[in-house]
């Protein structure tokens, strides 16, 4: 008896494991039924301090990331929501399904914040940032991708290796503190970046060893009614051009320069410049006004 009911086991199992027939196999696994891609993966822009958000043409019910670990992924609706988890995490290939469709990309990290908004929902083409793209499934051309990163920094290293031969044009911009002097040499815009260079003056024995800049945009800095709290808005800018870890020998005057991403600024704006030593606690604080900046030149 209990022969006869493995072997009807086995029986029953062998349907259920029986190649279906390559007509059907076809209909329910043809790539261009059901897949929207291409074969050039387009490059969706990430960074770790902020989001980049995709939408679809349907609900999302799947997303899969070759690379878990190293980005921050929310579904919501019709939209995911994609952020790197720490800097210069590596590329990965990324699968989105939406409705009864697929779409695949790749995520690319950019050293820089990004505000790019990838939009699938009209036609099933794409448009960036409000831009139509050719609904022929070719993805366009991504300023932010991979290699147009390389193209782009290499073009704000030319403009920053100009700006350090330029003449000195700023002096009153100046902060003191320790008998370091921290003063704004030069300033210029483009298109996407703003180029600064400073003049660091060590009036001391010990070199400063100047371990990272931060830039902070500082908007509506004055006080409330009855001076009962500062109301102030700060954002971070990331910078996207220049060298870290820069020493000023003691006794000597040295020039550090940076690209920051260009924005607009309010009178009462103003670009809050923070230098930090590697093994010391001499910090330099400078702020430049907006207006120093919005009258900048081109370059």
């Amino acid at each position: 008896m209990r022969l006869y009911t493995l072997t009807a086991l086995l029986g029953l199992l062998s349907l259920f494991f029986q190649p279906a027939p390559a007509s059907a196999q076809s209909t329910a696994t043809s790539p261009t039924a059901a897949v929207v891609a291409t074969d050039n993966l387009l490059d969706v822009a990430v960074s770790d301090s902020s989001t980049t958000y995709l939408v679809f043409g349907g609900p999302v019910s799947l997303v899969d990331v070759g690379m878990a670990n190293n980005y921050l992924v929310k579904i919501e609706a019709n939209a995911v929501f994609v952020r790197a988890k720490r800097k210069h995490a590596p590329p990965t290939p990324m699968l989105i399904r939406y409705g009864s469709k697929y779409w695949m990309g790749r995520l690319v990290y950019v050293n820089r914040p990004v505000l790019q908004l990838y939009d699938f929902q009209k036609d099933g083409a794409l448009s960036i940032n409000g831009k139509s793209a050719p609904s022929t499934g070719a993805a366009p051309e991504n300023e932010l991708a991979l290699d147009k990163e390389r193209e782009k920094k290499a073009v704000v290293e030319g403009k920053l290796q100009a700006l350090r031969k330029a003449r000195e044009e700023h002096q009153a911009v100046a902060v003191v503190d320790n008998d370091l002097v921290l003063s704004l040499a030069n300033v210029r815009n483009d298109k996407d970046f703003t180029y600064l260079r400073f003049k660091v003056i060590n009036k001391t024995n010990i070199d400063y060893n100047v371990d990272f800049t931060d830039f902070q945009l500082v908007e509506n800095a004055q006080k409330k009614f009855l001076a009962r709290k500062k109301n102030e808005a700060r954002r971070p800018l990331a910078p996207s051009g220049g060298g870290p870890n820069q020493v000023i020998t003691g006794r000597t005057t040295g020039y550090l320069t940076y690209a920051i991403p260009l924005y607009a600024a309010t009178e009462r704006g103003y670009l809050e410049v923070t230098l930090r030593e590697l093994n010391g606690a001499r910090v330099l604080v400078l702020p430049v006004p907006s207006r120093v900046i919005n009258r900048a030149a081109t370059i």
